[in-house]
């Protein structure tokens, strides 16, 4: 094999995690889907990788929106050179809804070198946004008119790759490469003038995939994103060949990173929105409004379903969040995050779904407790016979979620919500609390659709199926199978809390993820931090075809 040319990846300093954070919900609220383990100061933990690669504050995903168009600006080059930077890097909008401007004048989101060093590096994703506009933000540093077309297409390719948010393949979460440390280290001391700290940054460190927010498959040694791995770079002799070209599992990842918009107006669409993508933590706020956007193209507004995904609040007062709608247009919407009163709101966020105005199957609705009896009159348990508009042939699947709280402080914030008694006509919903907690207010959405459909799976899941509630602990995950045949594609997944209960006296705090999707299930995550003592949570979720 003849000498592998030195790609790096580049990361942000530390002070640029603010920004960066938020330049990444800004461009694409779904960023915040996966978070990673937040610390005793109530942000997340640097995620090691070298000291570098997680320098962010907060992991949050780096890719760019579906659909979206990247101006990029070629600083330098050749025609030749030129031409073919473009044409391969137009190899990921053929499998991917993103796409590439060259534009002869800036501004542009990808700024791309020619200084002739050596050296090929890109940022990753939405970390080229906060690069000073004087500097690329990328560089290809070793081609020539003369260079082979083999070269050519698997530099582009690579450095576009991590400009729109690809990682390494050999640092992602899967890769179990047995490295031969010393050697490595003194190959690149040699050939590429690293030290080992970008040794261990660039070619050692590996991602987790919850704590730093990594969506990825099985290992691949023929991505485009894979070095090529030498003879003597390992103890056990695997070895990895020149990768030219996207490998099937580069081109399904990237397609899902990225899908195309469906054809169908009565499909389901989910993301989700956070007060971190508007302000930081430390700036808490009881107005937290925000901008979400479409993909499907719709006639009309569709009606939008909101869920609570996440909460740090206050201590001492009551825990009081609202998930409220403001205004739906066809392409895009505006969410509040509201708190009142003496609420301290540092952090809070909402999943959505689009309800396909299309399909007379899948109906929803809300119930509050305040639909039953006043706020400054709590107790322990409610509930309402819902009654379905339409009533279905059979008993259909309810999915029931929490989109308001107004809990009080002197007990354990707690509360749940679910469904009973399902029947074809309609169900009881209940909002419930117990143990001496008083719940002044308490909000569910619900949905429901025809028990035998086979594009939507729904459940729900808790603390308690792996552990029990009197042995609390921050980080607590699982798995749920999504049932019936396989999905044919990675699934979207919308999740919502349905149930929590924390201790008093230090701020309840919990967020949900989920990791590891598959076509038949995923892991979950339902985790506090710093002080929040979290005796048990659940949270409900829906399944469906993209």
């Amino acid at each position: 094999m003849s000498q592998p040319h030195a790609c790096a990846q580049l990361f942000l300093p530390a002070e640029d995690s603010e920004r960066a954070i938020r330049a990444a919900l800004t461009e694409n609220p779904k960023n915040a889907t996966y978070f990673s383990a937040p610390t005793p100061d109530g942000v997340a933990a640097d995620a090691g990788m070298g000291g570098a690669p997680m320098a962010l504050a907060l992991s949050v995903r780096k890719m760019w929106a579906a659909g979206r168009t990247l101006r990029v600006s070629l600083r330098g080059g050749s025609e030749i050179v030129r031409s073919k930077v473009k044409q391969f890097a137009a190899t990921w909008s053929q499998h991917a809804n993103i796409h590439f401007e060259f534009v002869d004048q800036e501004p542009a989101e990808i700024r791309v070198g020619f200084e002739m060093n050596g050296r090929s590096w890109s940022y990753v994703g939405t970390d080229c946004l906060t690069i000073a506009a004087a500097d690329p933000t990328m560089n290809l540093g070793w081609f020539t008119d003369v260079t082979p077309d083999d070269e050519f297409s698997r530099t582009t390719i690579h450095e576009f790759g991590h400009a729109i948010g690809c990682i390494h393949e050999h640092q992602q979460p899967n890769a179990r490469i047995n490295w031969d440390r010393n050697f490595v280290y003194n190959y690149y001391a040699v050939n590429s003038g690293w030290s080992r700290a970008q040794v261990d940054s660039q070619v050692f460190a590996q991602y987790d995939a919850v704590r730093d927010n990594i969506q990825s498959t099985v290992f691949d040694g023929t991505s485009i994103m894979e070095y090529p791995i030498p003879p003597g770079f390992t103890t056990d002799g695997f070895t990895v060949g020149w990768n030219n070209h996207l490998s099937a599992n580069d081109i399904q990842f990237i397609g899902t990173m990225y899908p195309f918009p469906p054809t169908s107006l009565t499909s389901l669409e989910t993301g989700s929105f956070n007060t971190m993508s508007i302000r930081s933590w430390d700036r808490p706020a009881n107005e937290n409004v925000g901008t979400i956007n479409f993909t499907i193209p719709r006639p009309s507004p569709p009606t939008l379903l909101l869920g609570i995904n996440w909460f740090d609040m206050g201590f001492n007062v009551n825990t009081r969040l609202l998930c409220k709608v403001v205004n739906v247009a066809q392409t895009s919407a505006s969410i509040n995050l509201q708190s009142f009163s003496d609420t301290v709101n540092y952090s809070s966020g909402c999943s959505w779904l689009t309800v396909p105005s299309g399909d007379s199957d899948f109906q929803s609705g809300h119930f509050s407790t305040a639909d039953d009896h006043v706020w400054s009159s709590p107790q322990a348990l409610t509930s309402r016979k819902i009654t379905f508009a339409k009533a279905y042939s059979a008993p259909p699947k309810v999915v029931v979620w929490l989109d308001s709280i107004d809990v009080g402080y002197n007990c354990n914030p707690r509360f749940t919500v679910f469904a009973s008694d399902i029947q074809a006509d309609g169900f009881t919903i209940h909002v419930d609390t117990w143990g001496g907690s008083n719940l002044y207010l308490g909000g569910a959405t619900w949905a429901a659709y025809s028990a035998n459909r086979t594009d939507i799976r729904s459940g729900s899941y808790n603390i308690t199926d792996v552990r029990s509630w009197d042995s609390p602990q921050l980080l607590n995950a699982g798995q749920v199978a999504f049932g019936g045949a396989n999905f044919s594609k990675l699934p979207n997944v919308f999740m919502a809390l349905n149930s929590i209960d924390v201790a008093p006296r230090v701020n309840p705090r919990i967020r949900l993820s989920a990791s590891d999707i598959t076509t038949s299930g995923m892991t979950w995550h339902l985790d506090a931090w710093s002080d929040t003592v979290l005796y048990t949570a659940g949270a409900s979720y829906i399944a469906f075809d993209q």
